[in-house]
């Protein structure tokens, strides 16, 4: 019999729509969410270690609880009976965490315990891992349910259901109340009803709330999403087909070009005038460039730019664009990228895939956003297989700028497994094609990682000169995540010549950065990573707290190497062995070979890591 487990808010098991008795210990509950969300399947021995450390009979205590799950489940041969553990369920069963991570996003608004926490009340004796553990998912999965809030009223707005999207936003701004990119959200729905009043009433409500409660101006998108009439065609242009047609193409131009503001402003008229004139087909490839722009060319304008992508979507469903609506799938995994929402990140990659039909060129833009998100959070195997298959099917199509970007990613998973010949071969090339393409916007990248290389062997006069070129480019083509790099990468620098306070300093500096507006997450975590490294190493009193924000933000986004890195700046400041415990559970599934190595070893800091010091002479 088909069984609906709820394990997010307070758990419950419903069988043939009838809530059925819960277990007797609160364990059985945290053992079934462990098996339902683990990388891996566990052994009998590593759940005992997990879940009863200090029990008697540990062998016997996990029997009687797995002896309580096939109860709760109503099936014998849920969990089976041999030396691994795996969760088998009647065919047709739903676990609501699984439709969460897995499922679009309006299937999963619908969820009860959308926005609860993870087993919510359930709180048990077990060992620091799994501590460390369902904080961690908890973190993840609450951070998910604000994706899936987010992408579902973005889907509602797009379609034309702005009231939907205001029912959904709201939900979005209880959930995180100072949370920026929420307020524009609800109210950028409201403008979409028309509602002039009640977009006046909330903007000024939640600039009131920034300033009240954390004694700041919001940021120009607030105001400028209570815009509430389109963009109009300008003035003089035809609205003719071939005149929208001129008007896109001058558009994608003039972003090419570097005129970002003046190419975006064309295509919001390209938009317009092709819905005035009821040109379907062009409208979608309007929508699909602007969206494109306001993601890649224009900072801090990510929320507009997915709403412009939905809309795309939207569109080409009807008009059956099915390449159009692959890219605008790519381009919104791409934004998920960027938040450190890689499960809904994955969810519209896979559909990019289905409706990319094969096409190389779509193709490698798709595996190299799915590779970034595999390295994010530590599957270095697969992010290079997708970042290789990327790379080739790039090569087909002669796409140069393509193989550039897989090539530099390609080069940061050599660089964070510590394989330094792999990554400055792979990172050079990458450079050369940067450099053939002219692609000076990009060149900072790989240039930045290659500099890390020469630091971790000893050369840092040369890492010197490539940090410093790298930052004075990222500061040419504004870009805060270079110029993050190459400031992180001075800090790495003040640290390997022995000025640790300099060190601190400047990497203070690459978050403030990092900060300023919309970057990468992962990269304001690695950066973060780099800070608590000096700051342990430095004996700085802030450095706790620092390494309690690492473990915050990676946890929250699910990056697991990152995470595993947070408790073992815990153990070097002193923590007990629990800080070593958790980070061997959190370790389960990274692919990194040199993580797991300074798990195990006694006695060099992660500075000395990261400066190329472990294992030399």
């Amino acid at each position: 019999m088909p069984i609906t487990a709820h394990l997010l808010g307070p758990p419950l098991m419903v069988r043939d729509g009838v809530v059925y008795a819960p277990p007797k210990g609160k364990k059985v509950w945290a053992v079934l969410a462990y098996l339902a969300l683990s990388d891996r399947k566990p052994t009998r021995q590593q759940l005992t270690e997990l879940f009863f450390p200090e029990a008697e009979d540990p062998a016997g205590a996990l029997r009687w609880n797995l002896s309580e799950l096939r109860r709760l489940l109503g099936w014998s041969d849920t969990v089976g009976s041999g030396n691994v553990v795996e969760l088998r369920l009647p065919g047709g069963s739903v676990i609501d965490v699984h439709v969460l991570m897995a499922e679009t996003s309006m299937g999963a608004v619908e969820l009860p315990g959308l926005g609860r926490e993870l087993l919510e009340g359930v709180e048990i004796d077990a060992s620091a891992g799994f501590a460390a553990w369902l904080l961690g998912e908890r973190r993840r999965l609450q951070a998910l349910g604000e994706a899936v809030l987010r992408e579902a009223a973005l889907r509602a707005l797009a379609s034309g259901n702005a009231r939907k999207a205001v029912e959904l936003a709201t939900r979005l701004v209880g959930i995180d109340a100072l949370n920026e990119d929420a307020h524009v959200l609800l109210i950028r729905a409201f403008a979409g009803t028309g509602d002039e009043v009640a977009v006046e009433r909330q903007l000024a409500a939640s600039v009131d709330l920034f300033r009240r409660e954390l004694g700041v101006e919001p940021g120009a998108e607030l105001a400028e999403a209570a815009r509430i009439q389109a963009a109009a065609p300008s003035a003089g242009v035809g609205v003719g087909r071939a005149a929208l047609q001129a008007l896109l193409e001058s558009g994608e131009a003039a972003v090419s070009a570097g005129a970002n503001q003046a190419g975006i402003e064309t295509l919001r008229s390209a938009v317009a005038g092709a819905r005035e004139s009821a040109e379907t087909e062009l409208e979608v490839a309007a929508l699909l460039a602007l969206g494109t722009a306001l993601v890649h060319a224009t900072k801090g304008k990510d929320e507009e730019g997915a709403a412009a992508l939905h809309r795309c979507i939207a569109v080409a469903e009807v008009t059956r664009q099915r390449a159009i609506a692959a890219s605008a799938h790519r381009e919104l995994g791409y934004v998920e990228l960027l938040r450190g929402d890689y499960l809904r990140a994955h969810t519209l990659l896979a559909a990019a895939e289905a409706l990319a039909e094969g096409d190389p060129l779509e193709l490698a833009g798709i595996r190299a956003v799915t590779g970034s998100c595999r390295g994010d959070v530590g599957a270095h195997d697969q992010a290079a297989a997708a970042y290789v298959d990327s790379i080739q099917l790039a090569g087909s199509v002669g796409q140069a700028k393509q193989q550039a970007w897989s090539m530099a990613f390609l080069g940061r998973t050599h660089l964070l497994r510590g394989e330094l010949d792999q990554a400055e071969e792979t990172l050079e090339r990458a450079s050369e094609l940067t450099r053939s393409e002219r692609w000076t916007a990009f060149t900072a990248f790989p240039e930045a990682l290659a500099a890390e290389v020469s630091v971790r062997r000893g050369d840092l006069d040369r890492a010197a000169e490539a940090f410093e070129h790298a930052y004075a480019l990222g500061c040419q083509v504004d870009d805060a995540c270079w110029e993050s790099y190459g400031v992180r990468g001075g800090g790495l620098l003040r640290a390997a010549r022995g000025d640790l306070a300099a060190a601190v300093e400047m990497m203070q500096d690459a978050l403030t950065r990092c900060a300023r507006r919309h970057t990468h997450l992962w990269l304001r975590a690695y950066v973060l990573d780099g800070l608590c490294a000096v700051a342990v190493a430095a004996g700085h009193p802030t450095a706790g707290g620092w390494v309690t924000d690492l473990a915050s933000l990676a946890g929250r986004s699910g990056m697991r190497e990152l995470s595993v890195r947070a408790y073992l700046y815990r153990r070097d400041l002193g923590d007990d062995g629990s800080a070593i415990d958790a980070a061997r559970v959190l370790s389960v599934g990274v692919e990194n070979p040199r993580l797991h190595e300074l798990i195990d070893l006694d006695g060099p800091s992660l500075l000395d890591d990261l400066l190329g010091k472990v294992g030399k002479a």
